[in-house]
């Protein structure tokens, strides 16, 4: 398969939005983002991934490329003082090397309502405002803007932001979701690539519904969709 523009699950290539942070002055601690996410202990999704050849057609059929992702909140850790739920990720992927694999991150809710992610909390300094942001919550004024590369050449940007709820269907269900949208722009010396969204949609107090992730060549895209889900309240 080919190059995919990473968000989270797809997991093909990781650019720099893997090191995205923002350290500008805290604001006050919101609740109500903690329940927007909703991160208790005992929660969990299912999730499975399809692909598309073609974004630009509408009607292009999916197939099931035979992923499941099962994610689970098995914990807590406090760490310099902030604490963190344990989200553990199995991937079932039959005939792939990443089959049986199991990923662990550390997410939270920060004082700015954005969901934050860090792979390890060993050796590391985490701060309220720092590591990784999936998702902004509610936060309409984040943005977050990082070059493409391919090897040593830069090939587009990725501008994000959180775009205003919509209603999508997944799986047969609908949902009032929540997307914030990357928009990836080609630089002009690569005028045979597409602009093109990715997508990364949490529905209140439910969690993750939809991912999108692209193919930074080609018209390609991988779509991770909510199966089902056990959310503790």
């Amino acid at each position: 398969m080919k190059s995919i523009i990473h968000l989270f699950i797809a997991g093909l290539l990781v650019t720099a939005i893997s090191c995205q942070r923002t350290e500008d002055p805290v604001a006050p601690s919101n609740n109500s983002e903690d329940q927007f996410f909703n991160l208790k202990v005992g929660s969990n999704w299912v999730y499975k991934t399809y692909y598309n050849s073609d974004f630009t057609a509408p009607n292009n059929p999916y197939a099931y490329i035979g992923r499941i992702d099962s994610v689970s909140i098995v914990g807590t850790v406090t760490v310099q003082g902030l604490t963190f739920a344990k989200e553990r990720t199995k991937i079932t992927y039959p005939n792939s090397n990443m089959n049986g694999q199991v990923i662990y991150n550390y997410v939270r809710v920060n004082s700015k309502g954005h969901l934050v992610c860090y792979p390890t909390l060993e050796n590391v300094t985490v701060t309220e405002t720092g590591g990784h942001v999936l998702h902004p919550g509610k936060d309409f004024e984040y943005s977050y803007s990082s070059e493409v590369k391919m090897g040593p050449e830069t090939v587009g940007n990725l501008f994000y932001k959180l775009e205003k709820n919509k209603t999508i269907s997944v799986e047969g269900a609908q949902y009032a979701a929540s997307p914030y949208e990357g928009k990836f722009t080609p630089v002009p010396a690569m005028p045979y690539l597409l602009p093109k969204t990715q997508e990364i949609s949490y529905a209140g107090g439910l969690g993750k519904v939809r991912e999108i992730c692209h193919e930074i060549y080609g018209k390609g895209f991988l779509e991770t969709r909510l199966i089902s889900t056990n959310i503790i309240n």
